[in-house]
């Protein structure tokens, strides 16, 4: 009857562990790993549309980081990430397509969290590389710092906008847990409003081309 009770206790106590440690459905392990790359970003041109007309916005590249966690289901991954890209204003075309370069300030940050899914192509093959593709949604805070033409100066913005991300890269097993990866990427962000002192600007994006690498771990 102990014996009995005991390991009537012990299952009691396993299955109220497994919404956290397995999957519901299939009551296997979840496969947990923790995510960090880091590489460029290279803004693209902004267009900013007013009443007196548009103008063209350039950037610096800069650099980017993303930390996350994840998990993979095989062939599929979903991941939730924190991501920077930082980088700083250089100039702009004004609306008589006269070229002006920024005298100083202008630094950029862009932060994200995104919810991201992947398809590991070759995921089952056996292969050591694997090539994926992904996409993300999520939160952008865009912090644009004051900056100044010669003789103009102009106070930043901060927006908060909806956020999504594209991926395409390839991963290489480096252990049983582990894999490195190097990946492609484009952020944007939704449309918002600036006012420069003269005139109200909508901008489409504030989207970014880069690259990174990484490493991903099992935990």
């Amino acid at each position: 009857m102990r014996v009995w009770s005991f390991q009537r206790l012990l299952f009691t106590v396993s299955t109220l562990t497994l919404p956290v440690f397995f999957d519901p459905v299939q009551g296997k392990p979840l496969n947990l790993y923790l995510t960090g790359a880091a590489g460029v970003n290279n803004p693209t041109q902004r267009n900013n549309t007013g009443v007196l007309g548009s103008f063209q916005e350039y950037t610096d590249p800069g650099v980017t980081a993303e930390l996350g966690l994840g998990v993979d289901f095989g062939r599929f991954r979903v991941e939730t990430t924190y991501a920077i890209d930082a980088s700083q204003l250089r100039g702009y075309k004004n609306v008589r397509g006269v070229d002006f370069d920024y005298a100083s300030g202008g630094e950029v940050r862009k932060q994200s969290v995104f919810l991201s899914g992947y398809w590991d192509v070759l995921a089952h093959s056996g292969s050591a590389l694997s090539p994926y593709i992904g996409a993300g949604i999520g939160y952008s805070n865009l912090d644009v710092r004051d900056f100044s033409d010669p003789g103009l100066s102009y106070e930043g913005y901060n927006r908060s906008l909806l956020g999504y991300q594209f991926k395409a890269g390839l991963s290489m097993k480096t252990s049983l847990k582990s894999r490195i990866f190097a990946e492609g990427f484009y952020r944007g962000t939704s449309g918002y409003q600036t006012f420069d002192g003269f005139d109200t600007w909508e901008t489409d994006s504030f989207g970014s081309w880069g690259g990174q690498f990484g490493v991903r771990f099992g935990i």
